[in-house]
């Protein structure tokens, strides 16, 4: 059986934090648990004694920031006077920009991701370079994503939630783009095959990455879809030589890295 990592276990910081090592760039992209993807493996970083900072490429809505142990709003050229003394006594901190209301931040655009993490003094930097509307899938449009410069690692994100719904705006973001690239007409009935290929797809999961960057596709809800179908998945992605390794996340959050 593939190695595995439980969100809980002593194993996750070894499995999940594996995925990622000193100096890295991480974006976070697709749709269908992004953001729970993204502090789940800055705490799995944290626990093998890294320091990250996470931001993102797009608006934040507070809900998101709630969950970060550590948020700082700085602007990029006050970043080495404020930033290395909040990383060295905070394993993980959240950088926005700017927070032009109570419940709305803006993160950093795409080219200062490199600066970021140099003058933050962190060893890693996740970025959420994609929104999604809380949609389970998500197909990108030409000016997406927001794939931070210097990327190292990306991880694609779609959800088997998809599975057995319509196609439709309620549970695709740009439905009218995922038809044509399905093969399937509106209202037509998503597969986990479905899933599996949006975030696999070089027009959706593996848009705009980066030529030398690892890829780690992740699966969110499988404990939605049968162990027929979560194999079929597994199969797929195994055969695909653009892949590094895949994450998978039961619908309680339960992480696994497989290879």
């Amino acid at each position: 059986m593939p190695p595995e990592a439980s969100h809980s276990s002593h194993d996750f910081a070894g499995k999940l934090g594996g995925i990622a090592k000193r100096g890295d760039i991480v974006a976070i992209v697709g749709a269908g648990g992004k953001t729970t993807t993204m502090f789940a493996l800055a705490q799995a970083l944290a626990k093998r004694g890294l320091r990250v900072v996470t931001s993102k490429s797009t608006v934040i809505h507070a809900p998101s920031m709630s969950r970060s142990p550590k948020l700082v709003i700085s602007k990029p050229e006050h970043w080495h006077d404020e930033l290395p003394a909040t990383v060295a006594h905070n394993p993980i901190i959240t950088v926005v920009t700017s927070a032009p209301s109570k419940r709305r931040f803006e993160g950093i655009t795409p080219e200062l991701a490199p600066s970021l993490l140099n003058a933050s003094g962190a060893d890693v930097l996740i970025v959420e370079a994609d929104g999604a509307r809380h949609r389970s899938l998500k197909i990108p449009g030409s000016h997406e994503p927001s794939m931070p410069h210097g990327a190292t690692v990306v991880l694609p994100v779609a959800s088997f939630s998809a599975a057995g719904a319509p196609l439709s705006a309620h549970i695709v973001h740009r439905p009218e783009l995922a038809g044509p690239l399905l093969g399937l007409q509106p209202g037509a009935i998503l597969s986990p095959r479905h899933v599996v290929a949006v975030v696999v797809h070089e027009k959706a999961g593996l848009k705009s990455i980066p030529p030398n960057a690892k890829v780690w596709p992740v699966l969110t809800a499988t404990s939605r879809i049968s162990q027929d179908e979560l194999h079929r998945a597994r199969k797929t992605l195994k055969g695909n030589s653009h892949i590094t390794g895949w994450i998978e996340a039961s619908t309680a959050w339960v992480f696994t890295v497989r290879q």
